[in-house]
């Protein structure tokens, strides 16, 4: 499956070595767990909650040093193909990309001409567009819950969700394998894409039942994994709609 030249260029210059660990065929309860009701109309509390900031500050970082490697190594031609001036294929070993599907990388000259003033080096990537999608959701939460049935609707988009099961969806450079169901007394959202990072929330009361605790994880994929806490609070307050879209 090939993919966007953005995409590949950034890809390329980060050499990336993805770490496909997670949940693979994992499964989910279908019965709900006693006494676990999540539903309800929740609001974020950011104080409680992880600073998204400290994740996006390290993923830049990481990104920029990996570039910054990459534009001072050999230029492909010297390393895998004696006498000659092309690129690289990907598909091979070495510092390349294995199988990850990347058919080129950018030469030194290249990745130095993306890096001019105001270039972002997260800007093609996979795992930050994932937690950029987290980090835009809206600030409330309505979650209805039925043994047959859980969604989470954020005003703007609507998950829904069987428990227990299994399904094929789309996902940015393609498909993705979504395992979805009760785990202990949380419920989780497995989605594998078949390149990108993996993505898992677990949706999971507070001891005392007031708050709702998701956690999010993202990756390892180009770049380490993203943990990421965000607590709620229950409000009675209606929440703010804007033509929602089912996901």
């Amino acid at each position: 499956m090939r993919i966007p030249r953005a995409s590949r260029s950034l890809v390329g210059a980060l050499l990336m070595t993805p770490v496909l660990t997670g949940c693979f065929g994992a499964h989910f309860a279908a019965e709900t767990p006693k006494g676990v009701e999540l539903q309800g109309v929740w609001r974020i509390n950011r104080t409680a909650s992880d600073d998204p900031q400290k994740s996006i500050d390290m993923l830049r970082e990481e990104a920029l040093k990996k570039l910054r490697r990459a534009m001072n190594a050999p230029p492909p031609s010297q390393m895998n193909e004696p006498g000659g001036g092309g690129r690289r294929r990907g598909g091979g070993g070495g510092g390349g990309v294995g199988n990850a599907g990347v058919s080129e990388q950018p030469t030194p000259d290249e990745l130095r001409a993306q890096q001019g003033p105001g270039m972002d080096p997260l800007r093609n990537s996979p795992t930050m567009h994932e937690l950029r999608t987290i980090l835009q959701r809206s600030d409330y939460l309505t979650i209805r819950q039925s043994p047959e049935q859980v969604s989470f609707d954020y005003g703007t988009t609507v998950r829904s969700y069987t428990p227990g099961g299994h399904s094929v969806v789309s996902s940015e450079n393609g498909v993705a394998d979504q395992n979805t169901g009760w785990s202990g007394k949380g419920y989780v959202v497995n989605i594998k894409p078949q390149l990108g990072p993996l993505v898992v929330e677990e949706y999971q009361l507070s001891p005392d039942g007031k708050q709702l605790i998701v956690k999010a994880h993202i990756g390892p994929f180009e770049l380490s994994k993203v943990n990421l806490t965000r607590v709620y609070d229950s409000t009675g307050a209606v929440v703010p709609n804007s033509r929602p879209s089912n996901d």
